[in-house]
């Protein structure tokens, strides 16, 4: 038997193996760098096809004589949006399993910058004695696989440069050598952009949330509201917290603080567009309503949610924007707000369903009214 059909022979035996062992190794990284802090674009696994072994087989004519001797029947892909992920989750990689240093590359150090390509960390690794261990992985011992971790962009490259069909440099028409050597330069400028943009972002977040917790005149007109000074408000500023609990309290339920960045640009977002239709746009314009408003907005949360959120299913929540959500009605009544202009401002925010709108107005003005009496 030829060493090719004995590693094909093996193949066809272990696939099922390699699959469970890809899976598992996928899970494992997916609950680490979760547990970490590090948001992933995708994280994937998959176990080589056969045709595709065989191929790798005849290009590496005797090199493999046993299925265990070829590192990547089992692989995984790890694609991060930042370059400085890549680092972290290359050291989690590091830490977490056993690396085949032989194997592995890191072919952004690997290649010198005067290089064609866009580069990717590649490690062949197995698990460690800790994991093998357990019942569930005895049986993967030996067993290797190859984990990849790239950034979106560097995926992007990969993946045109390989529907193109150039493995290498020396396959590439001299004509257009040069606009692959640009674009590679692109994608690289780009990275180190999105870096940039992105360590910015959390030094302005830092600066902003100890500049609102630190000072009594945060609320100056100059301090314009955006994402990050409203969610640096919720999380600082005790006037919003109580408001916050109070309503939670009404509602039987707890306050949720959006730890996504998706969440984030949703309720924040939401929330901003809200507060503008009403023409607040800084900080002492919102401090102001949480101090004219917030025993309204208190009021209308109770008139609203006391009731409706029996039927919610243990466990559920509110934003922690919920409480800015009613001064934005109290916002209305004070101003005195007519029943179209508060339907228009319905409207213009995407609140609530066209047939319920009017018959929820009419009762946000009533309850403003019977407010208005108590006081």
């Amino acid at each position: 038997m030829s060493n090719k059909t004995a590693v094909l022979t093996q193949y066809d035996q272990q696939r099922k193996k390699y699959e469970r062992f890809a899976r598992e190794v996928e899970h494992q990284l997916r609950c680490i760098l979760e547990e970490e802090g590090i948001v992933c674009n995708a994280i994937t696994s998959r176990v080589k096809e056969r045709d595709s072994l065989t191929q790798k087989i005849d290009v590496k004519s005797d090199k493999y004589k046993s299925l265990s001797e070829v590192t990547d029947i089992a692989g995984i892909r790890i694609i991060t949006y930042y370059d400085s992920d890549v680092e972290r989750a290359a050291k989690i990689v590091e830490r977490e399993f056993c690396v085949d240093k032989e194997n592995s590359i890191n072919k952004r150090e690997a290649l010198g910058p005067e290089k064609f390509g866009y580069c990717s960390v590649h490690y062949v690794v197995s698990m460690n004695e800790d994991r093998l261990k357990l019942p569930e992985n005895r049986g993967y011992a030996g067993i290797k696989c190859e984990i990849q971790i790239r950034t979106v962009l560097q995926h992007a490259w990969a993946e045109i440069e390989h529907d193109l069909g150039y493995k290498s440099e020396i396959d590439i028409p001299k004509d257009i050598r040069r606009s692959f050597s640009r674009l590679a330069g692109l994608l690289e400028v780009a990275d180190k952009e999105f870096q940039e943009i992105r360590d910015f972002l959390e030094t302005y977040r830092e600066k902003v949330e100890a500049e609102i917790s630190e000072k009594s005149d945060y609320g100056t007109p100059d301090c314009e509201l955006d994402a990050v000074v409203l969610e640096a408000v919720l999380k600082t500023k005790p006037n919003f917290q109580e408001l916050n609990r109070r309503i939670g309290e009404i509602a039987g339920m707890k306050i949720r603080v959006p730890a996504k960045q998706k969440d984030k640009q949703d309720y924040y977002g939401g929330t901003l567009q809200k507060l503008n239709c009403l023409g607040i746009s800084t900080t002492a314009q919102l401090d102001q309503l949480a101090e004219r408003g917030a025993d309204l907005a208190s009021y209308l949360a109770d008139k609203f949610l006391r009731d409706r959120y029996k039927t919610e299913p243990e466990g559920a929540t509110l934003p922690n924007t919920i409480g800015v959500f009613y001064l934005c009605y109290a916002q209305l009544i004070l101003n005195n707000y007519s029943k179209e202009r508060v339907v228009q401002y319905m409207e213009n925010t995407s609140i609530g369903v066209l047939d319920e709108r009017d018959p929820f107005v009419q009762n946000l003005l009533k309850y403003g009214r019977e407010f208005a009496v108590q006081q």
